[in-house]
């Protein structure tokens, strides 16, 4: 099998340069001769709700995954930016069914080959941020998937997201690498006992050990990842 996988793009509209790289992706050629695309999760800066709005702001990207489906497999992970979308895909991708399609909330252990692998967005493994992880458990609840699958509009969550945009650019002013890395890098060596590759997003560092990958934050490092049972490769998105 072989397997392309992508992440945290934070896609904003369809006029972003972000966009174009996540069009570049679904077009390469590497995607032609997958066997299955993964999307990792934060595909979008906002992707949130079974909103129709979607589907006309990223209207060439879900017409060419919707066209995939004909013959590829698409492992759809929640990010903490993308969330409560699994009724969007069965409403409106048209290609879908329960062979080619799995839409995934938390993280998917497999294997490759001989290999044992760990997938997640990433953002699970982060229990040492207490007040993170209760959130993250809360807006992935069940009240808060009925709140926003039956109550909030599109312009609603467009207005709250510009706030948490906001709050996250302030944040960044003190985020801190080393420590970020280095916090991620102990979170993976909890689970090499149990795992043979570990495959992650949401810390926006690239990594790309034997035992460990991730395509960090691709509008800066402009890395996608190809893999099959026998090796693995950091393609360009340029």
């Amino acid at each position: 099998m072989k397997y392309t996988i992508i992440s945290d793009l934070h896609v904003r509209n369809n006029e972003d340069t972000r966009y174009e790289l996540l069009l570049n992706f679904i077009s390469s050629r590497e995607v032609e001769e997958s066997d299955i695309v993964i999307f990792l999760g934060d595909i979008f800066d906002q992707f949130i709700g079974p909103h129709i709005e979607y589907l006309h702001e990223y209207s060439d990207f879900f017409k060419e995954l919707n066209y995939l489906l004909k013959s590829k497999t698409i492992w759809w992970f929640e990010g903490n930016h993308d969330f409560h979308v699994e009724k969007f895909f069965k409403k409106y991708i048209t290609n879908i069914n329960e062979e080619n399609f799995e839409y995934i909330k938390d993280n998917k252990i497999f294997n490759i080959g001989a290999k044992r692998v760990y997938m997640g967005h990433g953002d699970e493994l982060d229990h040492l941020n207490d007040s993170y992880m209760k959130y993250r458990k809360f807006i992935r609840g069940r009240l808060s998937k009925f709140i926003i699958e039956r109550l909030l509009s599109f312009s609603f969550l467009c207005i709250i997201k510009e706030k948490f945009s906001n709050k996250s650019k302030e944040m960044q002013k003190d985020f801190d690498f080393k420590k970020s890395k280095e916090k991620y890098l102990s979170y993976v060596d909890s689970l090499r006992k149990d795992f043979d590759l570990i495959l992650l997003g949401h810390s926006h560092i690239f990594e790309d050990l034997h035992f460990y990958k991730n395509v960090g934050f691709p509008p800066e490092d402009k890395k996608f990842l190809k893999l099959d049972s026998n090796d693995s490769l950091m393609c360009s998105l340029a």
